[in-house]
């Protein structure tokens, strides 16, 4: 398609969502042809900047995907000058590290190896609702006139904007693409600022958690779908089928599958889509795929564990610290049935879990495959929570109030 007929279906299909319509299956089909047509450019890009992250630091994560037609639509509703031929992220590689300065080595790496059409930093200037990462929009090494967009961040920055993509679900709301909401939004922002929390925004966070069931909410999902995603994870061979399709239905239920060849997988994802419209399904490569390198990469659509349900507790304990100290027993019982409540719901994920590994290796004789990094990840969640005991108790008033909490 030439960059004319590209804007020219854009306008048809803006046309047509401004009429109240959704596009005709021969528009769709049409996007469908444009999106596609990126493959080979996005595989180029890839295996380059593979090697990039790969020498910055070898625990780095790096996936690719062409972007969803749930989100080119949305995107063209959105923005009503934007032509669809100058969408610089319909193809776009993601990199993933877990340190600053190996992130910035990268960064001048993408610089010395593409040519660079624009860029964005949300580093040295974070976005107003407390994005951090670095954009860049390079020129494709085999067709000049194709964008590519390379997000690079830190896994703590992505993890924080996939807990933005999990309200969003949770809630059925669009705060990613621009919805106002004061409270989440506050919250989001709060979240960003992980570490130099002050105590009183640490209260923020809990108490809007604690309006909208935040923490309940996270583990009713995950617990729902922590098991059926494992099981189907351990039913495929991620190396001999590389490419996988994750979908989160309406009723917050995850799926994935697996395929061999890219060309596959996106025939599945069309078909998908022209099935079910409100479902979210994103298709996607990663780098030496596991199960952990993919929960890290796509947590919003997995949807089985976030940092989070460990963070609310570094809150909570310096709240219960201070307010021990200042003997505020009206705030000590707020915060400590909180932690109860909470403590709670993450013992009963992990006993459903427990009881779940036991008929996987009972049903599976001596075919442990996955097994061991299942069963290593539950006893992480098992010393994370242990660690919580422990800090608790370790100061007596602390395990006093720990005690008469959890006495029973």
């Amino acid at each position: 398609m030439t960059k004319s007929q590209v804007n020219k279906l854009g306008k048809e299909i803006r046309s047509t969502i401004k009429d109240g319509k959704d596009p005709s299956l021969n528009l769709l089909e049409n996007l469908q042809e444009y999106r596609t047509s990126y493959k080979d450019d996005l595989s180029a890009v890839f295996e380059k900047i593979s090697d990039i992250a790969k020498n910055a630091r070898k625990d780095s994560i790096t996936s690719f995907r062409i972007k969803r037609i749930e989100s080119i639509l949305s995107k063209i509703k959105r923005q009503p000058t934007m032509s669809l031929g100058n969408m610089g992220d319909i193809a776009g590689c993601r990199i993933l590290l877990y340190s600053e300065d190996s992130l910035n080595k990268v960064i001048t790496n993408i610089r010395g190896n593409f040519i660079v059409k624009n860029e964005n930093d949300y580093l040295s200037q974070n976005k107003e609702d407390g994005y951090r990462g670095y954009h860049f929009y390079i020129e494709s090494p085999i067709n000049p006139n194709k964008t590519i967009e390379i997000q690079v961040r830190t896994v703590k920055s992505h993890k924080w904007a996939s807990m933005v993509e999990i309200i969003d679900i949770l809630y059925n709301l669009r705060i990613k693409e621009g919805q106002k909401h004061q409270d989440f939004q506050k919250f989001h922002l709060l979240l960003s600022k992980n570490d130099s929390l002050t105590l009183r925004q640490k209260k923020e966070v809990i108490k809007i958690d604690d309006k909208y069931n935040v923490h309940s909410k996270l583990n009713e999902v995950f617990i729902k779908n922590h098991v059926k995603i494992r099981r189907e994870w351990l039913e495929i061979s991620p190396n001999k089928n590389p490419y996988f399709i994750i979908e989160v239905d309406e009723n917050k239920t995850s799926k994935i599958s697996s395929f061999s060849s890219y060309e596959i997988a996106e025939n599945e994802y069309f078909e998908k889509f022209k099935i079910s419209h409100n479902s979210n399904f994103v298709l996607t490569h990663i780098e030496k795929p596991n199960f952990k390198r993919l929960c890290i990469a796509y947590a919003s659509y997995v949807l089985i564990k976030h940092d989070y349900l460990n963070d609310w507790n570094k809150y909570t304990s310096d709240i219960l610290k201070q307010l021990i100290n200042r003997k505020d027993f009206d705030q000590i019982k707020y915060f400590g049935e909180y932690t109860k409540r909470n403590l709670k719901e993450q013992l009963r994920l992990i006993e459903s879990e427990f009881e779940e590994i036991s008929n996987y290796r009972n049903e599976n004789g001596d075919d442990y495959e996955g097994y061991n990094e299942w069963m290593d990840e539950i006893k992480e969640r098992v010393r994370d929570l242990t660690k919580i005991a422990i800090e608790q108790t370790q100061n007596k008033k602390r395990r006093s109030l720990w005690e008469k909490m959890f006495g029973e």
